[in-house]
């Protein structure tokens, strides 16, 4: 009875969860949310090239489509000089994304980096048929694109540490974990045995888990999250672990002394099972077979910026368990527990690094009756 009541909070708290962060979620749905009140300009880079005669060609190309083309002639450090083109400029993020999906359903560019501009762009190419400022060039060289990558900051994101409207990325995760649990229910056979306030919370649960997990971004303040994967300790059997989850963020701080300063909320599920041998602390062996679920909750508030994002937050967790334990030396005795976590509340910090505007680096700690630290690694498409 206890078992299903334990249960049916879970799945209540899951519930409620879900919903708050739904109806939280239509409140921030409008991409231009900010709390920064400056106007900004998108200009989405498409070309790059040494030759004049081939950025106009391209160019010509590009205003078939009733594309409006601005271009800067510009020394790129250890590269000469080139002609820049950019379509633009665009009133929003999300005309911005618009173009790009209509660019490359038309395959008018192979690359496309975002520029975020607070000002209007000037052109050294007022139309398709003049001059483009006649700066020397020593040697023209081949023509050739300059790789966007080299250019651009980082790959296109949402607000905050979210992905992108409609982008989604892929990637591997190592945890380690510990749970600090107490049993609140046991028993031996058909009777219940009663548990000392001495020895209750003396079965910590510990496992690693590998997975693999995708992310899709929703909204640029709403991304969904699903995990797949396995859970041991050390040397023990490897059993499925599966979650999900949301990720809303609240706002991100765009220009001033606070840029880069941003807020999100999240909340995950995670259930699987796991098996390893331990031994007590008076000396027997025992192995120990544990089904768990949890849900948490957490708000964080970090700083991002082209390359990095570090950031501190506060955890609620609700796990429960259930445990078979069979003792393996000295007389035999089996003893089937149910368990939950000593305290709910906790807190975590992480950073990420851009390896590549594509390829994320991540490490996450939190501590307080939960420790655990992973690191992952995930590609950004």
């Amino acid at each position: 009875m206890q078992k299903n009541r334990a249960k049916g909070k879970q799945s209540y708290l899951l519930r409620l969860f879900l919903s708050t962060l739904i109806v939280i979620s239509f409140i921030f749905l409008s991409p231009d949310f900010t709390l920064s009140a400056t106007k900004y300009y998108y200009y989405l880079q498409v070309g790059s090239y040494r030759i004049k005669q081939d950025a106009i060609k391209f160019i010509e190309k590009i205003e078939k489509h009733e594309y409006e083309v601005v271009v800067k002639y510009k020394k790129i450090a250890d590269q000469g000089q080139w002609y820049i083109v950019y379509i633009g400029p665009l009133s929003s993020r999300e005309e911005a994304n618009l173009t790009i999906r209509s660019l490359r359903k038309k395959k008018l560019a192979k690359y496309i980096a975002v520029h975020q501009e607070k000002s209007l762009i000037s052109s050294h190419l007022i139309t398709k048929k003049q001059v483009v400022d006649e700066k020397p060039i020593e040697a023209e060289k081949p023509s050739a694109q300059v790789s966007v990558t080299k250019m651009k900051e980082m790959t296109q994101r949402g607000i905050g540490r979210n992905m992108a409207a409609k982008k989604f990325a892929l990637g591997y995760r190592h945890l380690y974990r510990e749970v600090a649990t107490e049993v609140t229910k046991r028993k031996a056979g058909s009777s219940t045995v009663t548990v000392s306030d001495s020895e209750k919370d003396d079965f910590p649960t510990s496992m690693h888990i590998d997975s693999l997990y995708a992310r899709y971004g929703l909204t640029n303040f709403l991304e969904i999250f699903l995990e797949g994967g396995v859970g041991y300790k050390e040397t023990s059997s490897t059993s499925f672990v599966y979650g999900g989850g949301l990720q809303l963020s609240l706002f991100e701080v765009k220009s001033g002394s606070f840029k880069g300063l941003y807020s999100n909320l999240s909340g995950s599920y995670l259930s699987g099972d796991v098996e390893y041998e331990y031994r007590s602390s008076s000396g027997n062996k025992w192995n120990k077979e544990a089904e768990f679920d949890e849900v948490s909750l957490k708000g964080e508030l970090g700083i991002i910026g082209s390359r990095f994002a570090v950031y501190l937050g506060a955890v609620f967790l609700d796990y429960n368990e259930t445990t078979k334990r069979n003792k393996l030396t000295g007389s035999s005795l089996v003893y089937e527990d149910e368990v939950e976590n000593e305290n709910s509340f906790g807190g975590y910090a992480g950073v990420e690094i851009y390896l590549t505007p594509s390829a994320v680096i991540k490490i996450v700690g939190q501590v307080i009756k939960k420790e655990n630290i992973f690191i992952a690694f995930e590609y950004h498409f």
